[in-house]
């Protein structure tokens, strides 16, 4: 299993339109289902940073097959004040980071999400 992640910072103005085009990835990711791999993009809050974590576990074509990503990666060096830094992190420990089995993959900001986020954050 291998990880990367990914950071970068978009332009002045353009942090919507970056947040528009990953939940595109995401929405393609909910209903395709693909196998292989895990993926989760964060925006630190109040700022123009990105973070996306990608967590391959053997899947032949990854997040980089899908149209919506590749829609995303077309014009991304427009979008970031410089080159995005891609590093490979080494795993120290995890525990049930992400995806938890009883819950959905993709967040869709529905009321039922909206509730377990909500859970999720009173158990913190």
């Amino acid at each position: 299993m291998s990880y990367t992640m990914v950071t970068y910072t978009v332009k002045p103005g353009r942090e919507e339109e970056n947040a528009e085009l990953v939940r595109a990835v995401f929405d393609e990711l909910a209903h395709a289902r693909p196998a292989g791999f895990r993926y989760a993009v964060f925006q630190f809050p109040n700022t123009r940073e990105f973070v996306h974590l990608y967590t391959d576990e053997g899947s032949p074509t990854g997040v980089q097959a899908l149209a919506s990503f590749q829609a995303f990666v077309a014009e991304a060096p427009d979008r970031r004040e410089q080159p995005a830094t891609v590093t490979a992190p080494a795993l120290i420990g995890d525990y049930r980071t992400f995806n938890a089995p009883d819950r959905p993959a993709a967040v869709d900001g529905s009321a039922q999400d909206v509730a377990d986020r909500r859970d999720d954050t009173a158990r913190i």
